[in-house]
């Protein structure tokens, strides 16, 4: 008890601080360690080599594509022109790129242990989070290549950002306007770059005004966070309106996204890798050059991912209990992605194997801290579950990947260990009140 009692008293900011400089060797030494030079791919990375070449968000399945929609441009644009500075897929570039990304990591994970601590988690444990979040690197690809220019680990910085002011102001009653101002600032550019998130931190900023502001005071709060919203969306939405047209103000891909994931091919218990794979190479003109020689002749992105949208729409409404069955299992392979996601491009391996599980551990001890939080523990714990409860919900209509699940990673983490610290102390005592009883009733003997 001593040894614990005297860790409680050390500088736990500097304990913390040590735990990331050790996550961070750890993803550098992962990225050193690979024998090929690498950098992101996909979609991202054609846009930001369009960025780097003409300075046009465009190009998104390849060179000649046109110029897109397809999703908001924050990190392809910075990463262009970062390659536009130092040469595209340059060492200076991705060396910058890399250390981004590995940053933005580690300070997700340490805005998370602030958050525990801001809802009463004891400094050990809080510790203990923040160390299997360092050491524990499920995802090394995604944390140190991927996201350099993908949105994932940017969207889950500003959803703990989001989740830490929002505690704050929570335990300061804080209701000044100027406080949910910035807040709903953070919240709206994080729903500009990734939705999903973005709404789960509208969410919390809703609960916020439920448990702090009676209902007749609450139209400066609307008032404002509307006039910040349309602020953020407004320049793109400009930009796509001039460019195509019509009213565009985040994505224009749900169409082809639909399509992927609802589809007669998709219902039943087959192997699920085989589908997914075989509807790319059908339909995704990333993955097809049948594909996206389809998209062109059709006239582009747009209008293919309309067309694709409105097939799936009438699928969805002749087949409304298949359509719900497969919204159930996106829901499912969200939270608990399974083996053939891990190998989509790849076989899978003993390595993947381990990571799988010790996703599906954290991901179950996070979801039933979430609905503990939700039904239980309330008070300030209704943040951290809006935060991964309410990220799920746009994914029900889509197929989950493993960037998806990566959104509520870390916060599942988080709670979870606030789940084992909660179950170990309900324990503890009941054990020690054992241990007095055995204790009195040997000395009555």
């Amino acid at each position: 008890m001593s040894l614990v009692a005297g860790l409680r008293d050390r500088n736990v900011n500097g304990l913390a601080v040590g735990l990331l400089v050790i996550g961070a060797i750890e993803r550098v030494g992962w990225l050193v360690s690979r024998h090929e030079f690498r950098s992101a791919s996909g979609e991202a990375f054609n846009v930001a080599a369009s960025v780097a070449r003409d300075g046009t968000i465009a190009d998104v399945f390849a060179k000649g594509s046109g110029l897109t929609t397809h999703f908001t441009p924050i990190l392809p644009f910075i990463a262009g022109h970062i390659y536009r500075i130092f040469g595209l897929q340059s060492p200076i570039a991705e060396s910058i790129l890399a250390a981004f990304s590995i940053g933005t990591v580690l300070a997700t994970g340490y805005l998370l242990f602030l958050c525990l601590g801001r809802l009463g988690t004891p400094p050990l444990w809080r510790l203990g989070a923040l160390a299997i979040y360092c050491v524990a690197a499920i995802f090394p690809e995604l944390e140190t290549t991927t996201f350099r220019i993908w949105e994932g680990a940017l969207a889950c910085l500003l959803s703990a950002w989001v989740l830490l002011r929002v505690l704050d102001a929570d335990l300061a009653s804080d209701r000044r306007l100027k406080t949910w101002m910035i807040t709903c600032f953070i919240a709206c550019v994080l729903f500009f770059l990734n939705p999903a998130t973005g709404l789960a931190c509208f969410a919390m900023l809703g609960i916020w005004l439920l448990r702090h502001c009676p209902i007749r005071t609450w139209l400066p709060y609307f008032v404002s966070a509307a006039v910040i919203l349309l602020a953020v969306l407004t320049p793109w939405t400009v930009r796509n309106y001039e460019a195509f047209g019509r009213f565009i103000p985040l994505r224009s891909n749900m169409g082809l996204e639909l399509a992927l994931a609802n589809h007669p091919a998709a219902v039943g218990t087959g192997d699920q890798r085989e589908v997914f794979w075989n509807r790319l190479q059908e339909i995704h003109p990333q993955e097809s050059q049948a594909a996206f020689d389809r998209m062109q002749a059709m006239g582009g992105e747009r209008a293919y991912a309309d067309a694709l949208g409105v097939e799936a729409k009438q699928w969805i409404r002749a087949h409304p209990v298949e359509f719900a069955a497969l919204s159930l299992r996106h829901v499912v392979q969200f939270y608990f992605p399974p083996e053939w996601q891990w190998n989509i491009y790849s076989k899978i391996n003993a390595a993947m194997k381990l990571k799988l599980t010790l996703t599906w551990v954290f991901a179950g001890l996070g979801l039933i801290g979430a609905l503990a939080s939700a039904l239980l523990w309330r008070g300030r714990y209704f943040y951290p579950a809006a935060l991964v409860l309410m990220t799920a919900l746009p994914y029900a209509m889509v197929q989950p990947v493993l960037r998806y699940h990566y959104l509520i990673y870390a916060i599942t983490l988080f709670l979870g260990v606030e789940l084992v610290r909660r179950c170990v102390m309900a324990v503890l005592p009941n054990r020690a009140s054992a241990t007095v009883d055995v204790a009195a009733a040997t000395g009555r003997r």
